[in-house]
């Protein structure tokens, strides 16, 4: 599929005035393969990386003109481990998006990193070249998990990365963890969230392990060969998760997200809010004014693809009532709730008649609470909120 055909002018005069923008880059290179991993990602690819970055800068200039008129509010390197990316290469790169697109002057620049490849002086330059927000995987603290995972960091080695971090001078840093892993109790989770906090990270993202189809943990839950948890211990689980950083002062701001007041990720309440991003790197998404679509997965397709102006796999373009169903639905992960003004200014239609039938459901179930002006998940709602969406959806 051609470039070309994305270059159309997606100008939404509605959308340019009530979504934000955001720029995502996906950075495929990992030391090793994760147990866990679905994402695009591929151990070392060291030749690929030169060509690799190559491609990402000629994606930017050909959708330089989707960025028109629009204030970029953050720039979010993900992966893989954007981290192994050579300092000289990263500051190239971003200083090619601010040549290219209007970086809002305090925009949020985070790079994804993971511990076996911090460094203070490779921090330092990262810092330096303009990021201001890191986020580490750790996912464990625990030597048997880190192992079923598949991570080739130990736990001293994610504390030490994590001082380093802070010594380079970030002051804004985020710390993955995984739970309900296979046998994993609730004291060792608990140990592991003490020790977390204890370091004091400016936000927290804590995710379930799901089995995902083509993984090797995912193949040994489908044969029978591991089990993960039942539901009662993952609830068992989010409760001392949800206890551990109430305490240490990080609210709950969305489903798996918690943070100290003004350090809430930006990037991703752009997802949250079905705002618009362009994409750019292998298996990237973008998203502009009810038009999506998505990058080659693998790295070496996509170099190829851009090469010959044919990276983008696949595109969708959404219905207005679709629009404003994922709207909602994504927007309900936030414990902020969903706004009738902000919807309604977005898609000029008032989301609360659109989805009348469904928010009657809801609101029934128990799953929502609903008043003239807002919409969020009650506590059970949240605990259920992939079946809130389906019913949105």
């Amino acid at each position: 599929m051609n470039e070309p055909v994305m270059t159309q002018n997606l100008s939404d005069p509605v959308a340019k005035s009530a979504t934000r923008f955001g720029l995502y880059f996906h950075v495929p290179f990992c030391v090793s393969k994760c147990s866990y991993c679905a994402f695009s990602s591929i151990a070392e690819g060291g030749s690929l990386i030169a060509p690799y970055v190559e491609a990402l800068h000629q994606e930017l200039d050909r959708f330089a003109d989707l960025g028109a008129g629009r204030t970029v509010q953050s720039v979010y390197f993900g992966g893989g481990t954007p981290s192994l990316l050579p300092p000289a290469a990263f500051i190239k790169l971003l200083s090619h998006c601010r040549q290219t697109f209007h970086l809002a002057s305090d925009a949020e620049i985070t790079l994804e990193a993971n511990p076996e490849t911090v460094t203070h002086d490779r921090i330092l330059r990262y810092l330096e070249g303009g990021v201001n927000r890191i986020s580490m995987g750790v996912q464990s603290l625990d030597p048997e998990e880190l192992a079923e995972l598949g991570r080739p960091h130990t736990a001293e080695r994610a504390i030490i990365a994590y001082e380093v971090i802070r010594r380079a001078g970030c002051r804004n840093v985020n710390l993955d963890l995984l739970y309900g892993l296979p046998g994993q109790p609730e004291d060792r989770w608990h140990e592991t969230l003490v020790r977390i906090l204890a370091l004091d990270p400016d936000h927290l993202s804590a995710y379930a392990l799901i089995p995902e189809p083509g993984t090797e943990i995912g193949a040994a839950v489908t044969g029978g060969s591991l089990r993960l948890p039942d539901d009662d211990t993952i609830e068992r689980q989010e409760i001392v998760l949800h206890e551990a950083v109430a305490r240490a002062g990080l609210p709950r701001y969305e489903i798996s997200n918690y943070s100290r007041p003004g350090s809430t990720c930006r990037h991703n309440s752009l997802y949250w809010r079905c705002d618009d991003w362009l994409g750019f790197g292998a298996s990237a998404h973008s998203h502009v004014a009810g038009r999506r679509w998505w990058n080659r997965f693998d790295p070496s397709d996509y170099i190829h693809g851009v090469e010959r102006h044919a990276s983008i796999e696949g595109t969708e373009t959404l219905l207005l009532g679709q629009r404003v169903s994922e709207a909602f639905s994504f927007g309900l992960r936030m414990l902020e709730g969903v706004s009738r003004r902000r919807l309604t200014l977005r898609f000029g239609t008032d989301p609360w008649i659109l989805k009348a039938e469904e928010i009657a459901q809801l609101v029934g179930l128990g799953l929502l609470e609903h008043d003239s002006q807002t919409s969020r998940l009650t506590p059970e709602g949240l605990a259920l909120a992939d079946s809130v969406a389906a019913i949105l959806l």
